[in-house]
């Protein structure tokens, strides 16, 4: 029988920083540097991630973020199609320079997953080094890590396997004092173990009502977090 070589952690694409290169892309990363100028020191919370995050932009969704934490001003550094290495390309190109958040919630990797099938070991050391990058540019914010969504219309899809493989490695990555992963997917499942259609119409991105769902889960969460003199809470690390 054939050995099958281990993944190259280090040249491996998902851990080379490259934007993304289609037509809209270049515009959003120009718009979200200068709302980060605009706002910059006035920025509470950021959500980082993929298509899942940028949706959280779409109007009613927006309006569930803001009454789930008001009062905070928030950055949405979702970008759809985003993989690891996108986001690394995106944090060292100026999309977090100069903010001072309390916190980033960091959501990525369902794209490695789906689009190109990385090793999940790949996938999770790129995450890793994406929590690096946050360390180093914002040292005092404290960085929400979630697991990775449940995604495909049934458990047994390759790239939702993959995740939940990813999600294994994942609460090795926080510390509990500056890193925090949260693993809050349950609350997405009906009774059968399945996300029902009316909470994510095609097997990746939430809906609306699915976006409330994720809001009322992560508000728990975060809530000790950005208190002035809170302990962040150390809930559903399974």
């Amino acid at each position: 029988m054939q050995a099958h070589a281990a993944p190259d952690t280090q040249s491996h694409p998902a851990i080379t920083p490259v934007p993304q290169h289609i037509e809209w892309w270049p515009g959003r990363h120009k718009a979200k540097l200068r709302e980060v100028a605009e706002k910059r020191q006035a920025i509470d919370l950021v959500f980082l991630g993929d298509s899942i995050t940028q949706c959280l932009e779409n109007p009613d969704s927006a309006s569930i973020v803001a009454e789930t934490f008001p009062g905070m001003t928030i950055l949405n550094l979702g970008y759809s199609g985003d993989k690891t290495e996108n986001v690394l390309w995106r944090l060292r190109n100026g999309e977090i320079d100069g903010l001072s958040p309390k916190a980033v919630v960091l959501l990525i990797g369902t794209n490695n997953s789906g689009h190109r099938q990385d090793p999940h070991e790949i996938t999770a050391k790129a995450i890793g080094t994406i929590l690096a990058n946050l360390r180093d540019k914002l040292p005092d914010a404290k960085i929400v890590l979630l697991s990775l969504f449940p995604r495909g219309a049934t458990p047994d899809e390759t790239p939702h396997e993959i995740n939940q493989k990813t999600n294994t490695i994942l609460p090795s990555l926080a510390d509990g004092k500056a890193i925090f992963h949260f693993d809050i997917n349950r609350a997405f499942l009906d009774a059968t173990g399945l996300v029902p259609n009316e909470i994510m119409p095609d097997g990746l991105h939430l809906s609306d009502k699915g976006n409330a769902v994720w809001m009322k889960a992560l508000k728990p969460c975060l809530d000790p977090i950005l208190a002035p003199a809170g302990t962040p809470c150390l809930v559903s690390q399974d």
